[in-house]
């Protein structure tokens, strides 16, 4: 098999323990030629915002993957015409200043970089969900593993795209998790997060008494199929294993991701 490239921000597998509305996400790709990775993201929330440009290095390499600060990064709000130029923070790190993401507003990121143009738009949901419930469960098949159950309510009318993130004392567990409502309108969510346990992926255990967070995203449905097929590329083993449905034009890897970000916390107890 062709030996594959990793982008910074991809993830280590995880489980696949979900149905096809629910996926860990990750990814490893095909080929052998440097790759230009972007990853945005603008929220409902107080900036700032951040848009991080990086290469793809062949699996055989060091893995410190240099951010390229030599790019031009805009985010222009559609709706009201509002565009701002962000500052390079250096190590690939570009950053807002005094924009703000609003519900309902579409956002277009565009980076122009070694003579190319790379174009993505993406559009903050109008309601933000929030987790009414976050409690800690043992598995039913391993009493030894905890994983963490986050409680919300997907409001009735179909369209709305979901995707969780989970944090062990501050430690984010790798991987992420996307849902539709496609098959679950109006349905209460109370399902485990499952996650790879093994020392060897290096993911936290929930022990008692640790703190857990879990972030509940709203996207839109092109950054939903990113990451719905972020783990429909990894099962595919061929040589030539497609890429996942990125926003991004242009020929990037990566993802534009305008959307609602709430949070919660607990502490695990069982």
């Amino acid at each position: 098999m062709m030996k594959r490239i990793i982008g910074v921000f991809y993830l280590v597998i995880l489980a696949a323990m979900f149905s096809a509305c629910e996926k860990v996400i990750d990814v490893k790709l095909d080929g052998s030629a440097t790759q230009i990775v972007i990853e945005g993201q603008i929220t409902a929330n107080a900036g700032p915002y951040q848009v991080r440009i990086s290469e793809t290095k062949d699996f055989e390499g060091d893995n410190n993957f240099v951010g390229r600060n030599d790019g031009v990064v805009e985010i222009k709000d559609l709706t009201s015409g509002v565009a701002e130029t962000l500052t390079s923070k250096n190590g690939g790190v570009y950053e807002t200043g005094a924009m703000r993401g609003m519900s309902g507003h579409t956002y277009q990121m565009t980076v122009k970089l070694s003579g190319k143009t790379y174009i993505a738009t993406s559009t903050i949901p109008l309601e933000a969900i929030k987790v009414d419930k976050l409690y800690a469960k043992r598995f039913e098949l391993d009493a030894d593993k905890i994983y963490m159950v986050p409680v919300y309510t997907d409001p009735v009318g179909k369209g709305n795209y979901y995707r969780l993130r989970q944090w062990v004392n501050n430690v984010q567990i790798k991987g992420s998790f996307v849902r539709n409502d496609d098959a679950t309108d109006g349905r209460t969510y109370d399902n485990q997060l499952y996650y790879d346990t093994d020392a060897k992926v290096g993911n936290p255990r929930i022990n008692n008494g640790d703190l857990m967070t879990v972030e509940l995203q709203c996207i839109d449905k092109g950054t939903y199929d990113y990451f719905r097929t972020l783990n429909a590329t990894i099962d595919q083993n061929t040589d030539t294993p497609s890429n996942p449905l990125s926003n991004i034009s242009g020929g990037a890897l990566g993802v534009f991701n305008a959307c609602q970000s709430t949070n919660i916390t607990a502490i695990a107890k069982f």
